[in-house]
């Protein structure tokens, strides 16, 4: 799925700016990881804060079936992120069925649907908005996490 997210970006940004990316970190949740941010998020134990103040300026997070490319560097003027997204919507283990989704983040969080066509499973607006908000909690959970 990594291979079909760097394509995804190349499709949108060019090659120009992916060479400036190789030093990004790639995460990878393990379930007890992916379970202690979601619990700490529901149970308040996170003190909620902007998503400026996440220190990474850009970072792949890989969980479930999800790998998010989370990038600082965004054109859009009230956005402080620009997330590309793919997640795998195959009922199997070794079926592939992607899902793209582009979205940006504003300070508090809110996320804005990016308007995109690509290859692979491109899913209505309504499919894409409910994927899209099902995987902010961990996101925000996660970026107010290294931000401490």
């Amino acid at each position: 799925m990594l291979k079909e997210l760097i394509q995804y970006i190349k499709e949108y940004e060019g090659d120009n700016d992916l060479g400036d990316y190789l030093d990004t970190r790639y995460v990878r949740l393990t379930d007890q990881h992916f379970d202690q941010i979601a619990g700490a998020m529901s149970e308040g134990e996170l003190e909620l804060k902007k998503s400026s103040s996440c220190p990474a300026e850009r970072f792949f997070l890989h969980f479930n079936e999800t790998i998010l490319f989370v990038n600082k560097l965004t054109e859009e003027p009230n956005a402080i992120y620009d997330v590309e997204m793919v997640q795998n919507e195959g009922e199997l283990e070794n079926e592939k069925e992607l899902l793209f989704v582009s979205f940006s983040l504003d300070d508090d969080y809110a996320p804005s649907l990016k308007k995109r066509v690509a290859s692979g499973k491109t899913a209505d607006e309504n499919l894409q908005q409910l994927v899209m908000l099902s995987i902010i909690p961990i996101l925000k959970g996660f970026m107010v996490a290294i931000s401490d």
